[in-house]
C-alpha cells in the first residue's frame, strides 16, 4: 500500500540533468505507522516508508520496504548512511551509492537510486511541471501517518 502514487515512472537510469551542477540539499525519511494504514501482518516485521531528497526547490520521491526481525526500525540508525550524500553533487551522490551498495544493502541502495532518478527527471522538466507536484504530496499528513522522521 503506498500513501502517494508515482506522478512519474521512475526508472533505473539518472537523466541527462547537469548532474555536477545540482546538489542535494535535503533528505528526508518518513517511516509509516503500519496501524493506522492497516498494512497486512507478515513473517517479520514490515517496515515501509518515503524518502524524499531536494534540490533546487525541486524534490525526488522513492517508497521502501522490507521485513526484518526486529519490531522497531531504529531509523535514525538505518538512514544514517544517507548522511554523507547531502550537499554532494547529483553525479557525486549516484557514484556514492555504487560504492557503498555492498555496505548498504539492496534496499537503502535502490529507494536512493530512486529518489535520485526521480529527482533528475523532475529538474529536466520545465519548472512549472513539477513545483505544483509536491502540494500533492502534504507534509502533516505524511507527519499523521509516520511513526517515525528523520531530516537532514
Amino acid at each position: 500500500m503506498s500513501l502517494i502514487s508515482p506522478i512519474a515512472p521512475a526508472s533505473n537510469t539518472v537523466s541527462t540533468v547537469d548532474l555536477a551542477t545540482h546538489h542535494i540539499h535535503s533528505i528526508e525519511v518518513f517511516q509509516y505507522d503500519n496501524h493506522l494504514l492497516a498494512l497486512p501482518d507478515m513473517d517479520g516485521y514490515l517496515h515501509c516508508g518515503l524518502l524524499k531528497i531536494a534540490s533546487h526547490g525541486i524534490t525526488g520521491w522513492a517508497e521502501y520496504s522490507f521485513t526484518d526481525q526486529v519490531q522497531h526500525l531504529d531509523l535514525v540508525k538505518w538512514c544514517r548512511v544517507f548522511s554523507t550524500l547531502k550537499k554532494c553533487s547529483l553525479q557525486q551522490a549516484q557514484s556514492h551509492i555504487d560504492q557503498h551498495h555492498a555496505s548498504w544493502g539492496d534496499v537503502r541502495s535502490q529507494v536512493m537510486v530512486e529518489a535520485l532518478t526521480d529527482l533528475c527527471n523532475r529538474l529536466q522538466d520545465p519548472p512549472d511541471v513539477w513545483a505544483s507536484s509536491d502540494i500533492l504530496v502534504n507534509h502533516a499528513f505524511l507527519l499523521d501517518y509516520t511513526i517515525a522522521y528523520y531530516s537532514f
